[in-house]
């Protein structure tokens, strides 16, 4: 249940994430959306393990160690962090004006 959660809000926020005019080509949301796709969603038991899966190292054919167990709190911190920055959170507590002031008084 909590792993649907988290999921529904990743692919929430990423419906909402602008596109990168300057690099078309590369996709956050694409990037993120299989690390999602990979992290949260059941894989099923009968399913081969992808060739990208498998590491070849000194002739021998190793798999990865398996993932961390599913944290909820720390997801849902990460889901957290896409929010604030879609939302612009950071800029509207600190106003441009302020933060120019502060970087120039820092400096000198």
């Amino acid at each position: 249940m909590a792993k649907s959660i988290v999921y529904k809000h990743y692919q929430r926020v990423l419906t909402q994430w602008p596109v990168d005019l300057l690099r078309p080509e590369v996709s956050f949301q694409e990037v993120m959306r299989r690390r999602i796709d990979k992290r949260l969603l059941p894989s099923s038991p009968n399913t081969p393990q992808q060739p990208q899966d498998k590491v070849r190292a000194n002739d021998a054919l190793a798999t990865p160690a398996p993932s961390q167990p599913f944290d909820e709190k720390g997801e849902l911190e990460q889901v957290n962090a896409l929010y604030s920055l879609l939302e612009n959170r950071y800029s509207k507590k600190v106003p441009a004006g302020a933060q120019s002031i502060a970087i120039h008084l820092h400096i000198n």
